[in-house]
């Protein structure tokens, strides 16, 4: 029996409220959930304010753990707005906040000295510099990128002292565009946002209802010095639900590890969070011993139900900039 002292909590999606509450009742520790109008993904993947105040209620009594992005990128005049959401959310006992812009994470800070302040992919940290300056400003937490290994994440931890998170996707080993601060989509369709109580606000390039429309996995047309990059390609690739690298990843003592869906299925979510729940207690409960070959199966049907449902919505989403009516 291997006795692990690693305290990895799972962090799932809520794309729903309903998608939360199922995520939380799989073993999810925490699930993380956009405020309408206010985070990367379109608003109706985000939770009004009043699905916020009950689902922090439920997990509350759950000892669980809700984290609102807030990763949008306000104007000047959005700020105050801003932080009275953040207040409220605070209010009704979020355990934190998933932010991108570095004057954001520097006002909640201020204001809320202990809230965990999970730095989101939309920062797109690229080395240790970014990471220290945004442990400066404040963050608890550090999204990282995917193409890092098992033991640059554990070198992070060491050199750094932050607390790491990381997608639970393999790491990535080709494509020309990072995940993180890209506006490429406003450029080609545009729609407006609103906040749920507020129409008159216009947003940001980033913001959700205005949000990617994946034309990075488009078919372009790549002219590079290396021969072998050039022709058709997408700018990036998807990379695949983690299984071989897990634990690894948790030998390292990686903090949170994250899946993404809040534009998937309820249904596939649900089978997701569960299977990893299964997966990553049995990594803690064996460490180094443990057999991954079992899961297998269970794992490649999953990776297909999961590229089958990309697909079809980077599908629907390269058609609205086709045709953005």
């Amino acid at each position: 029996m291997h006795t692990s002292t690693q305290t990895v909590k799972l962090l799932a999606p809520g794309g729903t409220q309903r998608m939360a509450f199922t995520a939380l009742s799989e073993g999810a520790d925490g699930v993380y959930v956009g405020a309408r109008g206010w985070s990367r993904r379109p608003s109706q993947m985000d939770l009004t304010d009043e699905e916020i105040k009950e689902l922090s209620e439920f997990a509350s009594a759950m000892g669980r753990e809700v984290k609102v992005a807030l990763n949008a990128m306000p104007g000047p005049t959005e700020m105050p707005r801003l932080m009275q959401k953040v207040e409220a959310y605070a209010g009704w006992g979020v355990s934190g906040f998933v932010l991108s812009d570095p004057g954001c994470i520097l006002a909640v800070r201020r204001h809320f000295p202990t809230i965990d302040i999970h730095v989101s992919i939309g920062s797109a940290v690229t080395n240790r510099e970014d990471i220290r300056f945004y442990k400066a400003l404040g963050g608890s937490c550090i999204i990282l990128p995917y193409r890092l290994q098992p033991d640059e994440v554990k070198a992070i931890k060491t050199e750094v002292g932050m607390n790491v998170e990381i997608f639970l996707f393999q790491p990535m080993p080709h494509g020309l565009v990072c995940p993180g601060k890209c506006i490429m989509s406003s450029y080609l369709v545009y729609k407006e946002w609103s906040d749920e109580e507020d129409d008159t606000l216009s947003g940001t390039a980033n913001r959700g209802a205005r949000g990617c429309a994946r034309v990075c996995q488009a078919g372009w047309d790549v002219v590079a010095p290396d021969a072998e990059l050039s022709g058709k390609s997408t700018l990036r690739n998807d990379p695949f639900l983690q299984l071989w690298e897990l634990p690894g990843f948790v030998e390292a003592g990686v903090d949170y590890l994250k899946l993404q869906g809040r534009e998937r299925s309820e249904e596939l979510m649900q089978d997701i969070t569960g299977f990893y729940r299964r997966l990553i207690d049995a990594i803690l409960d064996r460490g180094p011993d443990l057999l991954l070959q079992p899961f297998v199966p269970e794992w490649q049907e999953l990776r297909k139900r999961w590229t089958m449902e990309r697909t079809r919505r980077v599908g629907q989403l390269l058609g609205s900039v086709r045709d953005p009516q």
